[in-house]
């Protein structure tokens, strides 16, 4: 069911999208969201994968309380949340031009988080965006011949760009998503280091197509932070990429609640 636009019931917030193939902006107040407009907001975020909920005053409870709407949260173990709210971790970006890499969020976890939720606390005057890319599309613009030479492969993730490469996970490299049972690709630069029972140096020419096949730009949406903007992505079928180009002094500090998620599977469509 789509609820895109303006002429579906006037009691459910209007879902706007914001490119072809991922993103959408919806308007509601997520502090006081009745049964029947988060049941549209879910719905929308299965179909559009990444929502921005623009001029929202959330505290760390009220981000908190939105996310838990969704499922039980996600810790990171090695990232301290705030002092009174350990479930709301604050991303603090430097100045400068820095470079980053495509991921979805803790994929050298057994179970990686389900969805992340953004709320912008400080922004530079310029810069600071985050780019989106939907892996439905990733898979579904491969080949028929690529897609079945990847649909048996298992790679190895692991943490190593955090300093702590001994924190890994086996995962497939095609995910078959648990609520709309379709297919995304599921390999990233940040984690993804070969394939399973390959060395790096066979699985590099493979991986790598993959890797950036991933990010096509046709596949992405930009987003360009505004205050009170909360975003909401879904990191079983999209990936994304801080971009880092904030002037010298000006930094960007985010909150992030996550979603707990399951064992990424692959279930090929009979």
């Amino acid at each position: 069911m789509s609820l895109v636009g303006e002429e579906l019931d006037a009691d459910l917030p209007p879902v706007t999208p914001l490119a072809g193939l991922i993103g959408a902006e919806v308007n509601v107040d997520l502090k006081s969201l009745d049964a029947s407009s988060f049941a549209a907001v879910r719905t929308a975020f299965l179909e559009h994968l990444v929502l921005v909920f623009p001029k929202q005053q959330l505290t760390e409870a009220d981000q908190v309380a939105f996310a838990e709407r969704f499922g039980e949260l996600y810790l990171y173990p090695h990232s301290p949340g705030l002092p009174d709210h350990k479930d709301v971790l604050p991303i603090n970006m430097p100045s400068g031009t820095l470079r980053g890499r495509w991921h979805s969020d803790a994929t050298f976890d057994a179970t990686p988080p389900a969805i992340s939720i953004l709320s912008a606390r400080e922004l530079p005057s310029k810069g600071g965006e985050t780019a989106f890319a939907n892996q439905y599309a990733a898979y579904e613009n491969l080949s028929e011949g690529m897609k079945n030479m990847i649909a048996p492969l298992r790679a190895v993730h692991d943490a190593a760009s955090h300093q702590r490469p001994g924190e890994s996970a086996t995962h497939p490299v095609l995910r078959t998503h648990p609520e709309t049972g379709r297919t995304a690709l599921f390999v990233n630069h940040e984690f993804t280091r070969r394939f399973s029972h390959m060395s790096t140096e066979e699985s590099a020419g493979l991986l790598n197509y993959l890797t950036d096949h991933a990010h096509r730009p046709e596949f992405c949406y930009v987003h360009r932070w505004r205050p009170g903007d909360v975003v909401m992505w879904d990191n079983r079928c999209a990936q994304h990429y801080p971009v880092m180009n904030r002037p010298e002094g000006e930094v960007r500090r985010m909150w992030r609640v996550t979603v707990a998620g399951g064992e990424p599977i692959y279930e090929p469509l009979s």
